[in-house]
Parts: C-alpha cells; sequence; structure tokens
C-alpha cells in the first residue's frame, strides 16, 4: 500500500498541479474523497460539472489518474490532473479548515 503525502504527489503530479490542486481544495470544491487501497476515489466540482476524480495507485512508480475531466482525457496516460490531487489532498488533510473572514 502506498502511503498518501504531498511529497509523493508532488513525486508523481508535479508542483504546479499540485498548487492547482490545493486552490481547489481551499475554496471547497472537493465534495468526496476515499482512499481504499489502491484507488482513492472522489468527486470535485468545477463550475455547473461534478467530476468524478481519483487515481489508481499500483505502486509509487505506477500511477493512473482516473478524472472524468477534460484535461485527463485530452492529455492520456501520464497526466495526472490537479482534480485527483485535489482528492487526495482531502484524504491526507482532511476537512478543510474554515474559510478566513474578507477583509474590508
Amino acid at each position: 500500500m502506498v502511503q498518501l503525502t504531498e511529497k509523493f504527489l508532488a513525486a508523481v503530479a508535479g508542483w504546479p498541479v499540485i498548487f492547482e490542486a490545493r486552490k481547489i481544495r481551499a475554496a471547497g470544491k472537493v465534495k468526496a474523497a476515499r482512499y481504499d487501497p489502491p484507488l482513492l476515489k472522489g468527486a470535485v466540482r468545477a463550475g455547473s460539472r461534478l467530476y468524478a476524480s481519483g487515481l489508481r495507485i499500483a505502486s509509487p512508480q505506477e500511477v493512473e489518474n482516473i478524472c472524468s475531466c477534460r484535461i485527463s482525457q485530452a492529455e492520456g496516460d501520464g497526466m495526472i490532473c490537479p482534480h485527483s490531487v485535489a482528492v487526495a489532498l482531502e484524504v491526507i488533510h482532511g476537512e478543510p479548515s474554515p474559510h478566513p473572514p474578507a477583509r474590508p
């Protein structure tokens, strides 16, 4: 079983994807997240769409993106999208902290 960590996610997806995934999670767009190895599954809201997102993690070197988003479909094998990484971050960190109050 592969342990989910931000270091692992950065190695398989890259820091730019981690950065985008953090924004998705901070905005509260991750609607479901569950990790039952080898499958990470969840749902992410993007506009009016709800994407089934996740990863199939056979080993640290064998990770498959299983997101229904356009990025994943267009790029094909090898591309891990921010939606799936946001689901992983939700599993790692649990419930996001409440949004800070808006500045006047």
